[in-house]
């Protein structure tokens, strides 16, 4: 991807993005339509304290995906009727319930918490997490550190149900840097879960019931150096060294010829985490066949091995900790569902999923094709795979504009707790 005079033109959604000046000739404009980029400031306000855990220690056929069926009455907006079956309304032990349930998507929350910005900042996620918990209660929300970033920022694990379910799914966003608005949403889609939490009902099924059943764990920002870096620029870096190290990346994409912007604006796109190590492509996925930046960069560069980060690496032990039954990366730009990848061992339940989630987002499913190195392609590939997505999210390249947060909120609004309904039969 080149940055021209401030202005960048990419062929290409996040998932696995290869540079072509690094990488020319390769497939990846197959599979996204081109999108023209686009691009005031949150004042960042001190991490306030939360109660935390110590972290979680704790194939078939490809299948045919084609556009969804639609939701029969009562469902939902993308809710297909016949995949997921009205269910009596219970408590966990299977008592009768009378209490009025509603749809939990089909009314806003009162004095909401998350509030839709421009940028929203590591701060405002973090004091945000600390109000939620607050109002809802350690019981419904417990949060755990599962790392720190090279900057010293903790990386925040925020679990929505019982801990103890006999299910979990993981919902990660952020990691790449400019891609801002995809911690807001899950944020949001968290806010949405605790609010609704005794009231709400998905699919025929109480949400209590659901979670109960099936604990959602989100990692609202997996890349918080990256993101402070794009969204306030170098000052938002604690560390000289990695200052340093940020403004070598510069000199060394405009030497490359990957750049002609000037710094200021050249942050602004910047996808990395503090480092110039793109953690999507910091995973053992055909790693060696990752397309990379031959040095540290704004993008692509691949760092020195996998999981050379330690952000990555937080992912990883998070993955390793337990058994899971899904997985969603979101990413920004381009509204697709990237399923796919060669060698994935659970192409069935993933393209089952992806259906279903065709449906709900109205985004059309792709395959990962030749990209490499990317969290989602290594966890349908390890030893104990586990099915998963990507969903790329915003109709215009990134930083993404707060108006094309209704849109996006809309189509994902509903997607953790259809994550979490098909686990519960899977």
């Amino acid at each position: 991807m080149d940055i021209d005079n401030g202005t960048e033109n990419t062929q290409e959604s996040s998932e696995n993005q290869q540079s072509p000046v690094v990488e020319a000739g390769n497939q990846e404009s197959s599979e996204t339509s081109s999108l023209a980029e686009s691009t005031e400031a949150e004042t960042s306000a001190g991490s306030p304290v939360l109660t935390v855990g110590s972290g979680s220690t704790g194939s078939g056929s490809s299948p045919v995906i084609g556009p969804g069926t639609t939701a029969g009455p009562g469902a939902g907006p993308g809710v297909p009727s016949e995949n997921v079956p009205e269910q009596p309304m219970t408590d966990p032990t299977g008592n009768s319930m009378t209490l009025e349930r509603i749809d939990y998507f089909s009314e806003p929350v009162a004095d909401p918490t998350v509030i839709p910005v421009e940028k929203y900042s590591y701060e405002t996620m973090v004091s945000d997490l600390e109000k939620l918990q607050a109002r809802y209660g350690s019981e419904r929300l417990q949060i755990n550190v599962i790392g720190t970033s090279l900057d010293g920022r903790n990386l925040y694990e925020a679990v929505l149900g019982n801990p103890n379910a006999g299910k979990h799914i993981l919902i990660h966003a952020g990691i790449h840097a400019r891609e801002y608005m995809t911690p807001l949403l899950v944020m949001k889609q968290l806010e949405y879960g605790l609010e609704f939490y005794d009231r709400g009902s998905y699919a025929g099924q109480p949400l209590s019931v659901i979670l109960q059943q099936v604990a959602v764990h989100f990692v609202p920002m997996a890349n918080p150096d990256g993101t402070a870096l794009s969204q306030f620029g170098i000052e938002a870096i604690r560390s000289e060294e990695l200052r340093q190290a940020i403004q070598q990346c510069y000199a060394d994409d405009t030497a490359q010829g990957r750049t002609s912007a000037a710094f200021d604006r050249y942050l602004i796109y910047w996808k990395a985490n503090a480092r110039g190590v793109d953690l999507n492509h910091n995973f053992p996925a055909n790693w060696d066949l990752t397309g990379s930046s031959p040095n540290p960069s704004y993008t692509t560069y691949k760092g020195t091995e996998p999981f050379s980060e330690p952000e990555s690496q937080a992912l990883e032990r998070l993955v390793n900790s337990r058994k899971w039954s899904a997985t969603v990366s979101y990413h920004s730009m381009g509204n697709l569902i990237y399923w796919d990848y060669v060698g994935n061992r659970v192409q069935q339940a993933s393209g089952e999923l992806t259906a279903l989630l065709e449906v709900c987002t109205q985004y059309r499913a792709a395959s990962s094709g030749n990209s490499h190195g990317g969290f989602k392609d290594w966890t349908q590939i390890k030893e104990d795979p586990i099915p998963g997505v990507t969903i790329e999210t915003g109709s215009v390249a990134c930083p993404l504009p707060l108006s094309q947060y209704e849109d996006i909120w809309n189509r994902n609004k509903m997607v953790w707790a259809l994550v979490a309904r098909y686990a519960m039969d899977h």
